[in-house]
């Protein structure tokens, strides 16, 4: 099939606030509630064929935007700004139809000049450009009845991986993608800096009862947990004392597991970082030995600096480096590798079009990988997307953590979970009245995400939200 053609007709923004069943703490941020950000997308075919997307991503505190004079609340408004930046450039860009990689590289653009202009950061730009080009993929896949991986292996959308990556040019995305998309992935499960390692670890005034695990050795026990991702703070001997716990913990419950360390940009220099990998290879050898790469240590003002580089090359001989945050533009990762970065992260909420690029070109190159980390995904919008991208990539293990920290579907409305355990009944299970991720043997089963459009495959119930222009950020509260 050629590319399809759309237009855009209207966007609609709704709002939904999620308060955590516990606190996330991650880098300097310490997260209890977010509001989930939807977009409603209609549009209209070529052929007159009248088609709607969706996309949602919770708005998170410094995590695009990490600059300390900045309040949570100043977060949210720059990324409000940049999804209306990107709806504006977007209707600009998609005013006729188009096939939507056209409408995206104007858009695209549009966004970030828009966010140039307010000063924001590329990260901060970018999401709001990240959720229309979502939305309109969904749409596109909707109207011609394609799964996301068939948009992407019979290149519907029109994908011009070229245009972003010049040693690109002629690759087609059928040639950087597997036979099909995976079917059941492993859960990488994120240990939060606050997180209780053991059960004895929880006072018992924070003891939840709530029917959910909440603890590590809780998790690992009820889920069968094989893959992590564990956060350091860049303070040392507190971080190699968690570790300590942490390793204790895995060589005792799992016969074998692999990890990923994130450094969430808690260091200005290498050296600092490589004497905490020493430190751990010297006290906790086993622990070590199934680490499978580094997620940015360095924070984004060096991570990408010249000088770097040896530090850079060296840790990366031992261990695989992956960019995450610095991952702001569409020829970050390219730059990355001239310094001897090895990976970079995939997340719905740095792009799609960006991913599969990056992908493409990570296979030109030996050692070079995409990672599927999550920024506390949430079903049922976010969570499918994502999941559907990762699979469709061939990323068999990907950081889930967002079913961690809320409790399972409650934040739907109960039409939504309905109908999320009606038509992805191996995603979601039921216990005891909760519906809640399904997560067996470490794993969980995403073949029903294969559904036309971008893996959501039921109704957002928007008259449980609030219009956006109708919230407030106090309502967090």
């Amino acid at each position: 099939m050629s590319a399809v053609a759309i237009s855009l007709k209207d966007v609609q923004f709704y709002m939904r606030n999620v308060h955590t069943r516990m606190p996330f703490k991650y880098g300097v941020a310490v997260l209890t509630s977010v509001p989930i950000l939807h977009v409603v997308a209609r549009g209209e075919l070529a052929d007159g064929t009248q088609v709607k997307g969706v996309a949602a991503d919770i708005l998170p505190p410094k995590w695009f935007d990490k600059d300390p004079e900045k309040s949570y609340e100043d977060n949210v408004d720059d990324l409000l700004f940049a999804a209306r930046a990107a709806y504006a450039a977007y209707a600009d860009a998609a005013n006729a139809p188009k096939p939507f990689f056209d409408i995206w590289r104007e858009g695209y653009a549009q966004t970030l000049a828009a966010g140039d202009a307010r000063g924001l950061n590329r990260l901060t730009a970018a999401h709001g450009s990240t959720l229309m080009e979502r939305a309109l993929i969904d749409a596109v896949g909707c109207g011609v009845g394609a799964s996301y991986f068939s948009l992407l292996k019979d290149n519907i959308l029109g994908l011009d991986l070229g245009e972003i990556h010049s040693e690109l040019k002629g690759v087609e995305p059928a040639a950087v993608l597997g036979s099909g998309p995976l079917e059941r992935l492993h859960v990488r499960h994120t240990v939060g800096l606050a997180d209780p390692i053991t059960a004895g670890d929880i006072p018992a005034e924070e003891r939840l009862n709530d029917g959910l695990p909440q603890s590590l050795e809780e998790y690992i026990e009820r889920q069968g947990l094989t893959y992590f991702k564990v956060k350091v703070n860049g303070d040392l001997e507190r971080d190699l004392d968690r570790l300590s716990a942490i390793a204790a913990l895995l060589d005792r419950r799992c016969v074998d597991y692999k990890v990923t360390l994130d450094g969430n940009e808690q260091y200005r220099d290498m050296q600092t970082f490589i004497e905490l990998v020493d430190r751990i290879e010297a006290d906790q050898p086993h622990f070590y030995q199934n680490i499978l790469y580094i997620e940015q240590p360095l924070e984004r003002s060096v991570a990408l600096d010249p000088v770097s580089e040896p530090g850079i090359r060296a840790m990366g001989a031992r261990r695989p480096m992956l960019i995450d945050e610095s991952d702001e533009a569409l020829d970050t990762y390219r730059r990355a590798l001239t310094l001897g970065y090895q990976g970079v992260s995939s997340k719905a909420c740095k792009g799609l079009v960006k991913a599969v690029a990056n992908l493409a070109l990570a296979k030109k190159r030996d050692g070079c990988f995409l990672s599927g980390e999550d920024l506390m995904n949430l079903p049922v919008v976010p969570l499918q997307q994502d999941l559907a991208h990762v699979a469709a990539l061939g990323i068999d293990h990907v950081e889930r953590n967002g079913h961690h920290y809320v409790r399972g579907l409650q934040h739907l409305s109960p039409e939504e979970r309905a109908a999320c355990l009606s038509k992805h009944g191996a995603l979601y299970t039921e216990q005891d009245g909760l519906a809640a991720l399904d997560v067996r043997g470490g794993q969980i089963e995403v073949g029903s995400l294969q559904v036309p459009g971008l893996g959501v495959g039921v109704d957002m119930d928007v008259r449980e939200m609030l219009a956006l222009d109708e919230w407030t950020f106090a309502s967090l509260a």
